[in-house]
């Protein structure tokens, strides 16, 4: 299991949007507004439709690009390019075609009649079932750019377009020791919930979210302060950060990847001389 990557510092506020073909009523500036479900949706599911570009004011350190709350179908493609001309004459870095869902189930480890039998990966139904994700690339290292290209090969998309809600192009830090066992993986449902005088219940259902609660142990001073108090200082409570657990795990990638933010600031606790230690905990953005 690799170390886990937090991801921030979310660049698609500033970006400017560009390329593909994208409807008007949905463009593609939807990417740089926070509320996932203003989506941009692309007017056909052509590839020359579902392209586009993000370029920022100055050359920034990305390592995690996503986009949140998509629709791309079991078998689309995504390929990823960093450059630093906005022409892409000069490619800092280029994904290569890759499947937004890769294969998780081995062939003949699934029942008769699974409707992930034939393919090995998610079905639509699952998909659907997390928000389509996030789409999410981690590069191999940092890298320095100035211009993002995305590119969909999503055709056989039944709803006839694609879509996300938003961009999130980041630096990620990975520390240099993994969060303690006996971290939490939970579902929280914010359904309310009323009883009528004959002890019947009725039920205001709203969306239920993931939450994760972990603790990173062993921290030198300098990765405690450099790090994990900065990044508390640059998001607070309120800003984005992306979650991922295990880089190299992509069979549960769909549970345990999602865009939230820091439920509280966790105070950093130097319990051995040059060594500190940190809670945290990240619910999910909806």
């Amino acid at each position: 299991m690799s170390n886990l990557v937090l991801a921030y510092g979310n660049l698609a506020d500033v970006a400017t949007y560009s390329g593909g073909g994208w409807l008007p009523a949905l463009p593609l500036t939807n990417l740089g507004d926070r509320r996932l479900e203003r989506v941009a949706r692309s007017v056909s599911t052509l590839a020359a439709d579902t392209t586009l570009d993000a370029s920022f004011p100055t050359p920034r350190l990305m390592r995690v690009i996503a986009l949140a709350n998509h629709n791309a179908a079991p078998l689309a493609r995504r390929r990823i390019r960093l450059s630093s001309t906005p022409d892409f004459s000069a490619i800092v870095h280029d994904s290569g075609w890759a499947d937004v869902w890769p294969t998780v189930y081995p062939f003949g480890s699934l029942p008769w009649g699974s409707p992930s039998l034939w393919t090995g990966k998610y079905s639509a139904e699952q998909i659907a079932a997390f928000g389509g994700g996030p789409m999410t690339y981690i590069l191999p290292e940092s890298m320095n750019a100035q211009y993002l290209r995305i590119d969909i090969d999503d055709a056989s998309n039944p709803d006839g377009y694609f879509q996300a809600g938003r961009l999130f192009a980041a630096d990620g830090w990975q520390p240099v020791r993994n969060m303690k066992k006996g971290a939490t993986y939970a579902w929280e449902d914010p359904t309310e919930v009323q009883d009528a005088l004959s002890g019947a219940e009725y039920f205001n259902e709203r969306q239920p979210y993931r939450v994760v609660r972990f603790e990173l142990p062993v921290q030198t001073e300098d990765e405690a302060l450099a790090m994990t108090f900065e990044i508390q200082r640059a998001v607070g409570i309120s800003k984005e950060v992306l979650f991922i657990r295990d880089p190299g795990d992509t069979v549960h990638a769909i549970r345990t990847r999602f865009l939230g933010r820091l439920r509280g600031l966790s105070p950093m606790e130097n319990f051995l001389p040059g060594y500190w230690r940190t809670p945290f905990e990240i619910k999910e953005l909806l």
